[in-house]
């Protein structure tokens, strides 16, 4: 396997890195000014986004909400794959959080999808269920 070949995998490590360390600072480079970052199953259950993040700016935002509401942020249990072309990873894993403040663990299950272009994410999905979240966070169902 080839250098080139692994630079999408390196680039979904570092992104988990950036989260686990709290130093989003490790992942800044590594996306696109254009990316976007969507959280597509939704607490209301309709096939609107339940989020979505638009640019540098609002994914690094969001990323930086993570690391600020979650004292201890790991995942779990990580299983990559990587596409034939090396433009594609998915990951599976077991996130095992902590929110600041309260203490309550959160833990939900993962996939996501990271498009890789010219050594850079352009684009991640984000799945986990709606539901852990939404009682996590005191938000309404449907």
């Amino acid at each position: 396997m080839s250098n080139d070949r692994l630079a999408p995998l390196d680039l979904a490590k570092t992104f988990f890195e950036a989260l686990e360390k709290h130093d989003i600072s490790l992942i800044e480079r590594h996306l696109a000014d254009d990316v976007v970052e969507l959280i597509p199953f939704s607490n209301t259950g309709k096939p609107d986004p339940f989020y979505a993040f638009n640019g540098k700016p609002e994914v690094l935002a969001y990323l930086t909400t993570i690391v600020t509401r979650f004292s201890r942020v790991v995942l779990l249990n990580k299983r990559y794959s990587v596409d034939a072309d090396g433009g594609t990873v998915f990951v599976q894993a077991e996130g095992d959080l902590v929110q600041a403040g309260t203490g309550t663990a959160y833990r939900n299950v993962y996939v996501f999808k990271f498009e890789i272009r010219d050594e850079q994410i352009t684009h991640i999905d984000e799945y986990a269920n709606p539901v852990t979240y939404s009682l996590l966070a005191g938000l309404p169902l449907g």
